[in-house]
């Protein structure tokens, strides 16, 4: 029998921010899997910032054949609990698997046991909030570039590029890093002629890193205007997730080492925000 393990595209507590992100990093595609045999086992989602609630996303696997047996559960009431600060909370069911604890507001160091049954089994997972980021800072807060379409009489060869933005960060302990940085404009001007083809999206990120310097080059801001720079001080499971470059229920299983009869995501991440100006010169 064959059938797929596809799950829709990971959602994000973190509004614009991961939006973005996850779903350009990890818009879950339908993998073909070849099995004698489908078990319903269910897929966790929960992105876990501070200021937010504690939420979570809980779906099933969608086979590619109709000849599957699912089990009895409904997935809008498995009364999932968490325990924190050795107190256990039964989350609220919101509809379409989603639950949430509207007393705990999240910060960082919060620890979590989320567990439910499943198909007959008990599933587990165990995260926490990470510390934000520390001595963030940017060596420069605004950067001028030429303005390359139709008017531009000079050979491009001939422009110079100023230095790039340079971001750093304390990271003694190796932790894993990433950084967003998109256009906040309205309408924002492009800063050279696109041409007939598609015009590229005003926000751009980088790969996870455990070092503590990232470096924000002229050429990858495509807009001129105010950007805003994320630095996210994201878990091991993240990055692996981020890093895999074919995404779906099935191989989520991998990074997300701490969920027990389940696939999915469950993890905390934290952040700081820079800003940078790019201006037409």
């Amino acid at each position: 029998m064959s059938f797929a393990f596809c799950k829709n595209k990971l959602n994000s507590p973190l509004l614009f921010i991961l939006s973005f992100l996850l779903g350009s990093i990890g818009s879950t595609s339908c993998k073909k899997q070849e099995t004698s045999e489908f078990t319903d086992t269910p897929i966790i989602e929960s992105y876990l910032q501070p200021g937010n609630y504690f939420t979570v996303n809980i779906r099933r696997q969608i086979p590619f054949s109709d000849n599957v047996k699912y089990s009895s559960d409904d997935i809008n009431n498995l009364a999932p609990e968490v325990r924190y600060n050795n107190l256990s909370y039964t989350l609220t069911p919101l509809g379409e698997g989603k639950y949430i604890d509207s007393t705990i507001i999240l910060s960082a160091g919060n620890s979590f046991d989320l567990s439910f049954q499943f198909n007959s089994k008990k599933v587990t997972a165990y995260t926490y909030v990470p510390s934000k980021p520390a001595s963030v800072s940017q060596s420069a807060t605004e950067m001028h570039l030429t303005k390359i379409d139709s008017t531009f009489t000079g050979p491009q060869s001939g422009i110079t590029q100023p230095d790039p933005v340079i971001i750093s960060w304390d990271n003694p302990e190796k932790s894993y890093y990433l950084i967003v940085i998109e256009n906040i404009e309205t309408n924002p001007e492009p800063v050279r002629d696109f041409g007939t083809g598609t015009p590229p999206a005003n926000r751009f990120r980088k790969s996870p890193t455990n070092f503590s310097v990232e470096e924000i080059n002229s050429r990858e801001f495509q807009y001129f205007g105010t950007y805003r720079i994320i630095l996210f001080h994201v878990l091991p499971d993240y990055a692996a997730l981020y890093n895999q470059s074919n995404t779906s229920s099935q191989n989520l299983s991998n990074p997300s080492t701490s969920i027990v009869n389940g696939y999915g995501i469950f993890t905390g991440l934290n952040s700081d925000t820079l800003y940078v100006e790019i201006i037409r010169q």
